[in-house]
């Protein structure tokens, strides 16, 4: 029996545009849960997250002690996380003033400076450069501007113009252009150290 007989009409094209409307509400229903998923996922991040009140890129930071060094800092990326009362760094370059001479320079991949105290740390591929003494590697350091020292619990090694020694641990005195591996030190020597004889 065809349409016309029964009095029902069907709509121009039949079952296919029936199953195109289906595919449709279909597609349009997928897009707008993913749609609202996408805008609820970063909030649901955030909320398990540390929150940045404060981001910026090429970052310059100068601190002044009043018993401690002077220093400056240079960073690609800075964000601040107020609940943990820090900045997080990215890719950093530290300058520490002496008395005399040119400043000690150190140079990380990441770093993190400290809101109460100022202390600094600085991770991964740390590169510690005293131009007038000696340069030392590591994978972590904390400098502690009041203290006028920096030190690091990990494996290190100081490279100087009559060797290298390598160790677990090491204190940086800032000031003073000395440095003290702590602990399963192996020294190298290719020529006498000046002073030292």
């Amino acid at each position: 029996m065809s349409a016309a007989r029964t009095g029902r009409i069907r709509p121009p094209g039949g079952r296919p545009f029936l199953l195109t409307l289906a595919v449709a509400v279909a597609v349009g229903l997928g897009v707008a849960l993913l749609w609202q998923d996408r805008e609820e996922g970063p909030a649901a991040v955030e909320e398990a997250g540390p929150v940045v009140d404060v981001e910026a890129w090429s970052v310059r930071l100068r601190q002044r002690a009043t018993d401690g060094d002077q220093w400056w800092l240079n960073a690609d990326h800075a964000a601040h996380f107020p609940e943990h009362g820090y900045t997080r760094l990215r890719t950093v370059h530290l300058e520490v003033s002496r008395p005399s001479g040119p400043p000690l320079t150190v140079r990380s991949r990441t770093g993190r400076v400290a809101d109460d105290s100022n202390q600094v740390t600085l991770k991964g591929d740390v590169r510690v450069t005293d131009p007038e003494g000696y340069r030392m590697t590591t994978k972590t350091l904390h400098y502690f501007p009041d203290e006028q020292r920096a030190r690091t619990n990990d494996p290190v090694r100081v490279t100087a113009e009559f060797g290298t020694a390598d160790g677990i641990g090491a204190t940086v005195w800032t000031d003073e252009r000395r440095v003290e591996i702590h602990e399963q030190v192996n020294t190298t020597f290719w020529k006498i150290p000046r002073g030292s004889g």
